[in-house]
């Protein structure tokens, strides 16, 4: 009996001893559980800020690139736009000057020379027209009708005339080739970006 009673209190001490160590080993579980799921808890939130400082590095450098490249094209297309634009004035220049030396031919245009010079020589004191050799042909039709003592000048001017004093110090020039000069200047890229 004292053997068995020895016996009982050996196996509920072992009883008591197995669910403490039991209970020891579940909550050193569920700590440990806790603490891991914790320190990845913090390292997936850790991770995902890294990750998040990275993506917007990347945004922030594909948008850098993005900006670049617009800009380039922007550039590039500018470049083109002005080229096309000045190929244009050229083209234009050529054909307006093939059409004021082709009406430099016309009949109309000794009268349209002499009206123009009427128009502008009581502007100044003037005595001499300035006639591209070409038109030294009117010569004596527009001193009939001016006044003034026509002389060759120095250039083919398409067409129009300078004014000139009797002491040459005060011109007027009205050439076809000044006019069309002035013309595409008023063509330049600022004026045509204003617009």
């Amino acid at each position: 009996m004292n053997a068995e009673k020895t016996e009982r209190k050996l196996e509920y001490f072992a009883n008591t001893m197995h669910h403490i160590v039991e209970a020891k080993k579940q909550k050193a579980k569920q700590e440990t559980t806790a603490g891991l799921s914790k320190t990845a808890s913090e390292a997936l939130e850790s991770i995902a800020r890294r990750n998040k400082v990275i993506l917007k590095a990347k945004q922030d450098e594909i948008k850098r690139s993005a900006n670049r490249q617009i800009a380039q094209a922007k550039v590039r297309a500018l470049a083109r736009y002005v080229q096309m634009r000045q190929h244009q004035i050229e083209r234009l220049c050529v054909d307006v000057q093939a059409q004021l030396a082709q009406f430099t031919q016309e009949t109309e245009y000794e009268s349209y020379l002499i009206g123009r010079i009427t128009q502008v020589q009581d502007i100044g004191d003037f005595s001499i027209v300035q006639l591209s050799p070409h038109d030294m042909r009117l010569e004596a039709a527009i001193t009939a009708a001016t006044g003034l003592l026509p002389e060759a000048g120095c250039h083919d001017f398409v067409g129009g005339f300078i004014l000139v004093n009797q002491t040459r110090s005060i011109q007027m020039d009205y050439t076809f080739k000044t006019l069309l000069s002035i013309a595409k200047k008023e063509f330049s890229y600022d004026a045509g970006c204003q617009g």
